[in-house]
């Protein structure tokens, strides 16, 4: 329990650990969570890690919530898991952080001092050893809103809080009323997608992004977390977003998906690729799912606490 500004607030730090020993990332997660002027509990679900992550976290981080997974549930639906922990133990607040990131001491205490206790708030995303901004960041969040990278980056000296677009789930302090609101992490995205969608949500439901970029998150990572993966499902990916995106018609959604198909995919392929599959198996994919997007769209422009109860 935290207290800040006369009030009280119980905050729960939800990391999902695999294979978080490479580069010693989750020992340097953790301890700038020990080291924040913000009291915080860490909540750590472990997606089936092969190295010595299972071992090591609960021997050396005996106060840490440890909530071992049987199977990789993936990024969103491992995080659902700590949504449901932290509301079940009266939550006020849930930082979501990567295990590759890592938090500078007052960067708490400064989303705290600026949030309104409903909107999504999120420190500056710096590189590694936060001599700049992390490159994700620098491509998405800040070119996207139409800053330039360098003025975004003397930001982070100024006071206050910037209304922004979306932003990377690598570090996001959410109010439990937002998760109470429109829920957690759609089960459909497995991993990479699922924020994006988020803020999809966010947008529906008029719930607000802030930057602070006076409060800091060093992220170690050039631009994704393992860009394999990523780039693996790139296309089921960008059509599955589009035809989830609930501030679109179903209509327009089907628009969307041909007119990224045609234009940043097909032509970009292979002509191996195109003939072997790769195109008509990820739209055979969406055909099958098909269902199952139609109640996700119908679910998430209602308000409750989707996807973080599986019966719910």
């Amino acid at each position: 329990m935290r207290e800040m500004n006369g009030k009280q607030y119980k905050i729960y730090a939800i990391i999902v650990t695999w294979n978080a020993m490479r580069h010693s990332w989750i020992d340097r997660c953790l301890h700038s969570l020990q080291a924040s002027t913000v009291m915080v509990t860490p909540i750590v679900i472990d997606n089936c890690s092969t190295d010595d992550t299972r071992r090591h976290v609960p021997s050396a981080y005996p106060d840490v919530v440890w909530l071992p997974q049987d199977i990789n549930l993936g990024f969103g639906q491992a995080n659902n898991v700590g949504f449901r922990y932290a509301i079940e133990h009266d939550a006020d607040y849930v930082l979501l952080l990567n295990q590759d990131a890592a938090i500078q001491p007052r960067t708490l205490s400064l989303l705290l001092a600026q949030s309104d206790g409903k909107s999504l708030m999120s420190p500056l995303h710096l590189n590694g050893d936060g001599t700049d901004l992390d490159l994700n960041f620098a491509k998405n969040t800040v070119v996207l809103s139409g800053s330039a990278t360098d003025y975004v980056f003397r930001l982070r000296n100024e006071q206050g809080r910037f209304e922004t677009g979306e932003i990377c789930a690598a570090c996001w302090l959410m109010p439990v009323r937002m998760l109470k609101e429109i829920g957690g992490f759609n089960p459909l995205f497995f991993q990479y997608g699922e924020d994006n969608n988020y803020y999809d949500r966010m947008l529906f439901h008029n719930i607000k992004t802030y930057l602070v970029p006076a409060a800091e998150m060093w992220h170690d990572r050039k631009i994704y977390g393992n860009k394999e993966i990523y780039d693996n499902k790139l296309i089921r990916r960008t059509i599955l977003l589009a035809a989830c995106d609930i501030n679109s018609s179903f209509f327009s959604a089907i628009k969307e998906i041909a007119w990224q198909l045609k234009n940043c995919y097909v032509k970009k392929l292979p002509r191996r690729e195109y003939v072997t599959g790769t195109f008509f198996k990820e739209l055979v994919w969406l055909m099958f799912h098909l269902k199952d997007i139609i109640i996700s769209r119908k679910k998430e422009k209602t308000t409750g606490i989707h996807w973080i109860y599986p019966q719910k």
